[in-house]
């Protein structure tokens, strides 16, 4: 209840700042609104009233622009209390002259309601009042609301540029204390200019991002990289604590249409917004956008309702095991909960749901990786490694969720930056992570293994689509999942010996591969989080350094389908990359589909000079193939 109530119609009636402001007694705990919508023209003069303010709390969720009040000549008027650490108050956190409430958005407005974290005065900036007295949040619902119905008093700043936006965004002047005037422009959040570094996180992410999904994307520079790669894609639905012009690329190109969302069908949903005037325009009493308080968008039971929900969070840091560091750098503050983990939690209950960590592998400067063997001592871990499921950086994709340590290392491994994985391999050896005598194998330091060396075929005769690429040492457990999948037969055939059982020690060599002296690769089947696989092709390059011995495995069940073939000239375009122009391989006597793959090769032009003798029943098959006749029947 609130103690002045000057106004009591539907008509406003309006004061100056200094006036309102004056209302504000020393020990008063402030809420100022958020982000681009903060009251600049009360904060200008707030810190300017020397007198009356003493001693006095700021609660502030994001502060974007000036921010007078942390400076140390203010230190003994006002005590700034931020629920997430922005760039310009994080030094004042740091030094100790602001404090930090480790919080979820999702939390805060019950703070408000039990007084645990009490307000005397909101500080607010609202739209013009319409003709029933109702002004609207517009781009700030998120704990404004809550503030607004629990505060003593409430002193709006009416601007006419603040967009009027549908959903629970209303509050009657009746239930504010004092209107005062502004008529300037809101301000604008232009995202930072994108690197090639996170253009590719974000190419890798939006693999993960299927048709009909409901997606939560906030202010970070993997999400404002991602709507490009997302163009391809139907009937995307928005459901987000934050949004910004990055939801303006994916409406332009007809992707996001929320007609699909289980849940406010045909509505983009949020919580509050930041960007340039265009989405402010856009949003402007526009029916399809709906705001509405951060205690539901965040709720984790509202997040499930979407089916097929799809968070996508930054991490400071995340360690080999997956424990994800979101607010500091150690004991070092950087930022804040926000709303990731709740929605965090409500995508784990989404039929259909992801959760998605997306990081660079390094810092901005290259010096220090952010994939590391353990957090920072001091680091709040904000998702914990038994919630943890996609990462993604720009080297690839790891699904952890139900992977023992031993399989999340390998994967986390294969993330890093490649000068800082050999260090990573050693400490996870030193910390019993992973067998001792487990091979060290880095892919590559200048090619981006698997992501850029990898494509999608379709089986022959309405078979699934499969992904084709380079093996990696965390696809050990696949390749033996897939060795005691095939019979007998075809393990003899592959190995000319029958080989009952193929334990670590075997594995391993088959799955970390030097991409300079050899090549492994494999088909996988069905999503990243469950893939198997069901062929692999090998070649181990001769001491001509000309010539590369191949062998290929294709499961029963896929066999006669083209994939076989497909492997072949797979490996043939890798083979000529190293310079290899002749492939041998021998098998069994009897072996048709060998011979007539190699046939059809050389019928296809993509073989020359091809040859077959057989020595103590064992066929030696050898052909040729130069750059000209493969690119002429394959078109770079």
């Amino acid at each position: 209840m609130h103690t002045y109530q000057p106004i009591d119609s539907n008509e406003p009636t309006y004061t100056t700042p200094n006036v309102a402001l004056s209302r504000i007694k020393p020990g008063d705990r402030i809420f100022i609104g958020t982000g681009c919508a903060e009251p600049r023209l009360l904060l200008l003069h707030l810190h300017q009233m020397e007198i009356q303010t003493e001693d006095n709390e700021i609660y502030h969720v994001i502060s974007y622009g000036p921010a007078p009040y942390v400076k140390e000549q203010y230190a003994k008027r006002f005590r700034y209390n931020s629920i997430f650490i922005t760039r310009n108050i994080r030094q004042a956190v740091r030094g100790g002259r602001a404090d930090y409430t480790p919080v979820s958005s999702q939390k805060v407005p019950d703070l408000f309601r039990k007084k645990l974290l009490p307000i005397d005065v909101a500080l607010i900036q609202t739209s013009v009042p319409d003709k029933s007295g109702y002004v609207s949040l517009g781009i700030s619902v998120d704990l404004t609301k809550a503030a607004v119905e629990n505060a003593e008093i409430v002193i709006a700043e009416v601007n006419p540029e603040m967009p009027v936006t549908h959903g629970n965004s209303l509050v009657h002047i009746s239930d504010i204390d004092y209107l005062v005037q502004n008529n300037s422009p809101l301000t604008e959040w232009k995202a930072p200019a994108l690197t090639p570094q996170i253009e590719r996180v974000a190419r890798n992410v939006s693999t993960l991002i299927d048709d009909e999904s409901t997606l939560q994307i906030g202010v970070g520079n993997v999400t404002n990289a991602m709507a490009k790669y997302l163009c391809d894609k139907k009937d995307l639905g928005i459901h987000s604590e934050l949004i910004t012009d990055s939801v303006l690329e994916l409406l332009d190109c007809g992707v996001v249409t929320n007609s699909k969302k289980t849940i406010h069908t045909g509505k983009t949903v949020a919580a509050f917004c930041m960007g340039t005037q265009r989405l402010y325009s856009t949003i402007n009493d526009n029916p399809d956008f709906h705001f509405y308080p951060s205690d539901y968008v965040l709720d984790p039971n509202v997040v499930a309702k979407n089916h097929k929900m799809v968070t996508i969070n930054s991490a400071i840091e995340i360690d080999l095991t997956g424990q994800v560091a979101a607010d500091s750098l150690g004991t070092s503050l950087y930022s804040g909960i926000g709303g990731a983990v709740d929605l965090h939690r409500g995508a784990q209950l989404s039929p259909g749901g992801k959760t998605i960590i997306a990081l660079p592998s390094t810092s901005s400067d290259g010096k220090h990786s952010r994939i590391v063997s353990h957090l920072c001592p001091g680091a709040g871990v904000a998702i914990t490694r038994a919630d943890i499921e996609y990462v993604v950086t720009e080297y690839g994709i790891a699904y952890l969720h139900g992977a023992s340590l031993r399989e999340r290392v390998l994967s986390m491994i294969e993330l890093a930056h490649p000068d800082f994985r050999e260090e990573l391999f050693m400490r996870a050896k030193d910390l019993n992570y992973m067998y001792q005598d487990q091979i060290y194998s880095d892919p590559s330091k200048h090619l981006m293994y698997p992501m850029e060396v990898q494509e999608h075929f379709t089986l022959r005769d309405d078979g699934p689509a499969v992904r084709i690429r380079p093996i990696l040492a965390s696809d050990e457990d696949k390749l033996r999942r897939f060795f005691y999948s095939v019979s007998e037969k075809s393990r003899y055939s592959r190995y000319f010996s029958a080989i009952r059982a193929l334990p670590h020690s075997l594995a391993q060599k088959e799955a970390n591969i030097n991409f300079s002296q050899d090549m492994g690769i494999a088909a996988f089947l069905g999503p990243i989080s469950k893939e198997k696989i069901i062929g692999t092709g090998h070649f181990f390059i001769l001491h001509d350094f000309k010539t590369a011995e191949i062998s290929l495995l294709v499961h029963e069940d896929y066999r006669n389908k083209g994939l076989a073939r497909e492997f072949l000239r797979f490996l043939t375009e890798r083979a000529l990359e190293l310079n290899i122009t002749r492939f041998i391989t021998e098998t069994i006597m009897g072996n048709a589909a060998a011979i007539h793959l190699l046939k059809d090769f050389a019928a296809s032009g993509l073989a020359t000079n091809a040859s077959m003798e057989s020595e103590g029943g064992v066929i030696i098959l050898t052909w040729e193939f130069t750059e000209e006749s493969f690119y002429s029947q394959n078109p770079r």
